[in-house]
C-alpha cells in the first residue's frame, strides 16, 4: 500500500489498543491516540491511514507466530484479521471506484 493521507475508521477496544501499542511499531498522532484510548473503556473509533492499517496487520501476523501462549497467539490473530479486513473493504472500495491502489 502506498502512503497516502486519506484516513479510515478502525474500531478498538482499550485492550485492542494495548495489543497494538505492545506489538507493533506506531509513532507520532497514531501512537499518541492509542495510549490514550488504552486508558479508556470501551470501543473507540480511531482514524488511520491505509499503510498503518496494513503495517498494524503484519506486525500482528508477525507477533502471533511468536507469541508464548496459545492465548496470546490467538488474541493476535485476530486482531491481525480484523487489520486485514479492513485492508480488504479499502482495496474493493477503491477498486469499485476505478482509484488505483499499489500494493
Amino acid at each position: 500500500m502506498t502512503k497516502n493521507s486519506e484516513k479510515y475508521p478502525v474500531e478498538l477496544n482499550e485492550y485492542e489498543c494495548r495489543l497494538v501499542l505492545n506489538n507493533a511499531m506506531v509513532f507520532g498522532q497514531l501512537k499518541s491516540t492509542l495510549i490514550r484510548m488504552s486508558k479508556k473503556e470501551g470501543m473507540h473509533t480511531i482514524q488511520m491511514s491505509a499503510y498503518d492499517i496494513n503495517d498494524i496487520a503484519g506486525w500482528m501476523a508477525a507477533e502471533s507466530n511468536h507469541a508464548k501462549s496459545a492465548i496470546m497467539s490467538e488474541e493476535l490473530g485476530d486482531l491481525c484479521d480484523h487489520f486485514e479486513n479492513i485492508t480488504y473493504q479499502i482495496k474493493r472500495n477503491a477498486l469499485s471506484t476505478g482509484m488505483k491502489i499499489k500494493s
